[in-house]
């Protein structure tokens, strides 16, 4: 599958090397796995010795519409769990160290797309992780062309450009202080069909053309 990634932004996996982690990460890795029928992939981008930004990579040897399905069964991803779900397992994660954790991107690769959720505030992804899939399965029809073209690549969210001209926006992104809502304006599509990137908005269930930026980009 090829990625266009890069469009949106650039970065450089340095290894996860902190070795306080292993034990701790390796129980948070196997759980993660089992519940979201994948093989995952672990990368800390941090620069600081202190803490750990985590990369989590789920592949998945299924399509959108099948981890859609099992989503809405509440067989994927286990979030009805009280102990056992994404957040809980990543605090109890957290419990093992003294470094500081947080999930800076969550990608899923499925067999006809790939979903990206970055972090927009602390804490992001692990709150609003379900959220955002539940809307991915709201906003299907709508953002696969009336069913007949699923997006290679969706990534979640992106910013129009001229939001980002924009002083206190910036100074938002680069503080960590983005509202919930701003995963639920626009999120960016690749099609095969397409030349370049197309925005879907979501409020208007609509694709739109326009320049648009990753959040850390």
């Amino acid at each position: 599958m090829p990625s266009n990634q890069k469009n949106f932004k650039n970065s450089s996996s340095v290894g996860l090397n902190k070795k306080e982690l292993i034990e701790g990460l390796g129980s948070f890795k196997r759980n993660l796995e089992k519940h979201f029928f994948s093989q995952i992939v672990v990368r800390d981008y941090s620069t600081e010795p202190t803490s750990v930004k985590l990369v989590l990579e789920l592949n998945c040897n299924f399509g959108l519409t099948e981890m859609l399905h099992h989503f809405n069964l509440g067989t994927w991803g286990n979030f009805e769990s009280n102990e056992l779900s994404f957040h809980p397992l990543l605090e109890t994660l957290r419990e093992s160290t003294d470094l500081y954790i947080e999930i800076e991107e969550f990608s899923i690769f499925l067999k006809d797309t790939t979903i990206v959720i970055n972090k927009i505030y602390d804490e992001s992804i692990p709150d609003q992780l379900e959220a955002i899939l539940r809307s991915v399965s709201k906003n299907y029809v709508h953002f696969t062309k009336e069913l007949t073209e699923v997006p290679y690549e969706i990534y979640v969210p992106v910013f129009e450009e001229s939001l980002l001209e924009n002083d206190t926006t910036l100074m938002n992104i680069k503080s960590g202080n983005n509202d919930v809502q701003d995963y639920f304006k626009y999120w960016g599509l690749y099609f095969y069909s397409e030349d370049d990137a197309l925005i879907y908005d979501l409020k208007n269930t609509s694709i739109i053309s326009g320049d648009l930026q990753m959040l850390n980009g």
